[in-house]
């Protein structure tokens, strides 16, 4: 149960770096438009912001053990999967290195282990 819980609160304090390297993205006043994320995870994986998330309801799943928590994880991590598999050919497609846009980097995985 520590175990479970333990990687749900590490989970959810990387989940909110990935927001707060998210968030200045954005220029003053929250518009900036699209840029390429970078920094902590974001380097190794399109959507770190769905990973950490989806591995912290792992966690307390795993401190908790309920089939309703579980579902709740099953159902979540399909959603940002699909998320997290738009966002990537988002990204690819509007930073293509054409016209003076930066190219894309080749990320090492969408959603670990998944995808």
């Amino acid at each position: 149960m520590k175990i479970g819980f333990g990687l749900g609160i590490l989970c959810q304090v990387a989940n909110f770096y990935c927001h707060i390297l998210l968030r200045n993205l954005r220029g003053p006043g929250g518009k900036g438009g699209y840029q390429i994320p970078s920094g902590f995870l974001f380097n190794i994986v399109t959507c770190a912001n769905y990973t950490t998330e989806i591995y912290q309801w792992l966690g307390f799943n795993i401190a908790t053990q309920t089939v309703a928590g579980y579902t709740f994880l099953a159902v979540s991590t399909y959603v940002m999967s699909n998320w997290a598999l738009a966002k990537h050919r988002r990204l690819k497609k509007l930073f293509d290195g054409k016209d003076g846009r930066p190219k894309y980097a080749r990320r090492w995985m969408i959603l670990p282990p998944f995808l």
